[in-house]
Parts: C-alpha cells; structure tokens; sequence
C-alpha cells in the first residue's frame, strides 16, 4: 500500500486541492502562490464545494460556502481582486456585491487558483503539519515536486479550457508561472514582453506567447498593490486582453 504522502503527489496530477476555483471555462484565470492566513487548514483534502467539468472535479465557491464563511469578506486579497474584476467586467455594483454574487461561481467570470497547494502563512512556513504530509524537511523539495505534477495538470488544463488571459501575482515567480501556464516546449524566439507602469513604484509585465495564454504579472496584492486607482489600471489593462 502507497503511503500517504506518495498519494498526494500523484493526486496533483489529477485533483485541485488549494484553491477557490470557479468557472473552468472562463477567459480569465488568476493565480497566487499558495494560500495565506489561519482561516486554511493544512490538508490534502478540496476544501470548497466542487462540481464536475469534464471528468474534473473543480472547486468553486457556493452561495451556501460563502454564508457560512463570512472572514471570507474580510480576505484582503479577494477584495482588492474583486475590485480588478469591477473594472474588467465592467460591473457597477460594487466589489462588495461582486464578492457576494459572482466571485469564483460555478458560472463566474474568473477562474482563481495557487501554485501550491498547502496554504502557508507566508513563504518561508513551513511547519510540523507540512512536513508530515509532505515527508521533506525542506519546502523547495515540496515545490520542486509539485512543478512536475501539479503544473503537469496545469499544463493540461491550459489546453483544454484555453484561457485567454491568466494573472498571476508574484512577478518574482515569473519561471514558475511560466512553466504552470505555459508548459516547456513554448518557443522563446516567438515570446514578448511589455511593461506597464501602475505609479511611481508597480508595474505590470504582460508576456505574451504564440497559442498561448496571455501572462500578466501583478505585484502581490499586499502592501506593494493597494490604490484603488492602480488596481483599476490592473482590471483595464485586463479587458484589453479579454
């Protein structure tokens, strides 16, 4: 009998733990790096409500989840991408509405999903609980390992559901993005890539690929991208590319 940990990676190929999910379909995926906060339990398990797409079983976030899950309104991150979302989609009702009504439906705009699927209070955690489930002392081994699974599905999903614009905040981890979102057999020569200044201090890189995924790397969603107005430049931006 396989062990545990064994069963996790290769579940990685295959399952979508660690992430809020929504609509497969949508022309509009988002991706951090891996969940933070104390609101995440260190699991193997899909913690969101799921639905079948096409053999897959996807997470989403239901009205039902989101009534009983009310920090979910305070997660800065998910308003200020609420806000990106306002301004791409052109909605009026406000983040606050968006976040209630729409955000990562089963039929949402948007697509929302992490890198890594063990959440982490930031990205040097790495505690007891991660350790037993992932049988390395080592977080770099665990990421390693998840880079050759995990972004394998990514890979797959990429060119199936073919999104048309994927964002993906932690410009840092532009190799990682790059290898979840468009695999390794891109061809350099035929890549571009443009800058768009947001102020004094944020920029956006957009890369861009034959047949494939348009990238845009944000800055985290902390404390480097906070202004209403630059996270409006964000979700205008956005729409072009829609």
């Amino acid at each position: 009998m396989r062990k545990r940990y064994e069963l996790f990676f290769n579940d990685l190929e295959k399952q979508l733990p660690g992430m809020d999910g929504g609509n497969i379909n949508a022309p509009l995926w988002l991706s951090g790096l891996e969940w933070a906060g104390a609101d995440e339990k260190v699991t193997l398990d899909i913690t969101r409500p799921t639905h079948e797409v096409h053999g897959y079983c996807v997470p989403y976030l239901s009205s039902g989840w989101k009534a009983e899950n009310l920090n979910f309104y305070k997660w800065q991150f998910d308003q200020k991408i609420a806000k990106i979302l306002c301004k791409a989609f052109e909605f009026e009702g406000g983040y606050k509405n968006y976040m209630k009504d729409h955000y990562c439906n089963f039929d949402s705009n948007e697509f929302k999903l992490n890198l890594f699927p063990l959440p982490c209070k930031n990205m040097n955690t790495w505690s007891e609980e991660h350790i037993e489930l992932t049988k390395t002392k080592i977080k770099y081994h665990y990421q390693t390992h998840c880079s050759i699974t995990r972004f394998k599905l990514f890979n797959a999903l990429v060119k199936q559901f073919q999104p048309k614009v994927v964002v993906c905040f932690g410009p840092k981890y532009v190799e990682e993005y790059k290898m979840a979102f468009w695999g390794d057999t891109y061809n350099e020569n035929e890549c571009a890539e443009e800058r768009v200044f947001l102020g004094s201090k944020n920029e956006l890189r957009i890369l861009k690929g034959h047949g494939l995924p348009v990238l845009v790397l944000a800055p985290f969603l902390g404390r480097n991208l906070v202004a209403n107005v630059e996270l409006n430049n964000v979700g205008e931006i956005i729409k072009t590319y829609l």
